[in-house]
């Protein structure tokens, strides 16, 4: 089988700083996906990498400091780069407000921002909390459940079909189309299921502007920015964005956080014991099993922390990287819900995540409710979990089993 050729290592980049790798598979070595990433903690902080994602090469950054300083640093590394949708859906599409940088990034979020703080989120929990539990009430009495098809995966898309009045009877539509442009190993295989999402976000828009009512989606259509209103791509921009904000990143992180919590079983224990502790566990799952690795492009020659960087290199971001940075939290790989360390895994800066009180929101109700209803909750006994790396580290196989219900 004949191999890809090499792409050529860009004259800029000093010998010493080439990494002659394939990230993903780098990053597969072994049981702990954590564990092998972190391998990078041992070298420069900053690295080119010659098969970093889908075949191009980059810079890749491994400390938490300059990690955030990059994130924040959005004049010399900009989110503002020809979008993977437009490439996937044919129309020169944004993710919206994602994708573009101040001083317009303001102008979209105080659009978007106002129907996800923590305040306007609490009419939603109840609907969230049903959800969960209607999932759980599927499988309670078998004693055990694959917990990434049976929960994680239809979890945070029922949560997202509720909140953009979508019928539920397009669940398993929606998760098939979801794998297809997140991992679906031939392009034209992700091109036709993100064509489908977006014809179909096209025409749920198209119903919101005939018969207005939902809020979030009233200000997606007739939003205004700079004293007018939306236009077309600036609105689909903002209605994939939540398709795709919160399906990859929240599933994957609570395959983490269960396939924990059924190796430890003394932490169970506590937080079934104490549950105003699960919002702390829920940070420190966050730190510990930040899941995205993002990305930004130079927007202009740069020397980055004495590395020679030129206009259009990619630089790759991994949060976990950040998040379990020995200089900055001591024993790192250890869970430690009584560390008050601040992580990064939704962001920082300008485009920290929209969503971080939804999808905190979304955890902390699982770990409640399994925790309440669930004893003794552990792998099945001679199986393993699986997981996969690339853009998001998630898990694709978790059998669970547990003792009775401890409560109705």
């Amino acid at each position: 089988m004949a191999t890809a050729p090499a792409i050529p290592v860009p004259p800029h980049v000093r010998p010493d700083l080439v990494w002659e790798a394939n990230f993903d598979a780098f990053t597969s070595e072994g049981n702990d996906p954590w564990a092998a990433i972190c391998r990078l903690h041992d070298g420069p902080p900053v690295r080119w990498c010659t098969n970093v994602a889908y075949g191009r090469s980059g810079w890749v950054v491994t400390r938490y400091e300059l990690i955030s300083e990059a994130m924040i640093d959005y004049e010399n590394f900009t989110a503002e780069r020809h979008g993977m949708i437009a490439d996937l859906v044919g129309e020169n599409v944004r993710l919206n407000p994602i994708e573009i940088d101040p001083p317009a990034h303001h102008g979209y979020r105080r659009i978007l921002n106002p129907h996800f703080t923590p305040k306007a989120l609490r009419d939603l929990e109840a609907a969230v909390r049903k959800s969960a539990s209607e999932l759980i009430d599927r499988f309670a009495a078998q004693g055990g459940c694959e917990f990434v098809s049976d929960f994680a995966i239809p979890y945070p898309s029922y949560v997202f079909l509720d909140l953009l009045d979508m019928p539920r009877s397009m669940l398993d539509q929606f998760i098939d189309w979801e794998d297809g442009i997140m991992r679906a190993p031939d392009m034209m295989d992700r091109v036709k299921a993100a064509r489908s999402v977006y014809a179909y976000l096209k025409a749920h828009r198209e119903k919101q502007l005939e018969t207005p009512g939902n809020p979030l989606l009233d200000a997606m259509v007739h939003g205004e920015v700079d004293g007018r209103e939306l236009t077309y791509l600036e609105s689909m921009g903002m209605f994939y964005v939540l398709y795709v904000g919160g399906l990859d990143t929240v599933y994957s992180t609570l395959g983490w956080i269960l396939r924990h919590l059924a190796t430890d079983h003394a932490l169970q224990d506590r937080l079934r014991a104490d549950p105003e502790l699960i919002g702390p566990a829920v940070e420190e799952f966050a730190r510990a099993y930040s899941v995205v690795v993002t990305h930004r492009n130079l927007a202009r020659d740069h020397v980055f922390h004495g590395v020679e960087m030129k206009a259009g290199d990619e630089i790759h971001l991994p949060l976990m990287l950040a998040d379990r940075d020995p200089e900055v939290f001591a024993d790192p790989h250890v869970i430690d819900i009584d560390r008050k360390a601040r992580h990064i895994a939704f962001g920082t800066g300008t485009h920290n995540c929209l969503g971080i009180h939804l999808a905190k929101r979304e955890l902390r109700i699982v770990v409640e409710l399994f925790l309440e209803r669930f004893r003794n909750i552990r792998i099945r006994e001679g199986e393993d979990y699986r997981y996969h790396t690339g853009r998001t580290f998630g898990v694709e196989y978790l059998p669970l089993v547990w003792d009775a219900e401890s409560a109705a």
